[in-house]
């Protein structure tokens, strides 16, 4: 399965050079090329939560310990 970043690869090394980084050509095509699937990951992870949606856990000092 081949998938194109959204991103072109310059612009992708501009980002990272202005974020402070210096990758070398080989992580840097190997970064860009994981591009994809890492915003697929963050289309799943990532939505609008509701003051209503419970947390994913629950502490409170003042409940007795079982």
């Amino acid at each position: 399965m081949t998938v194109t970043p959204a991103i072109s690869i310059d612009e992708f090394k501009s980002r990272l050079l202005a974020a402070g980084f210096k990758p070398d050509d080989k992580s840097l095509k190997e970064m860009h090329a994981a591009l994809p699937y890492l915003d697929a990951i963050r289309a799943r992870v990532r939505r609008e939560y509701s003051h209503i949606d419970e947390p994913a856990h629950v502490f409170s000092a003042l409940e007795p310990k079982p």
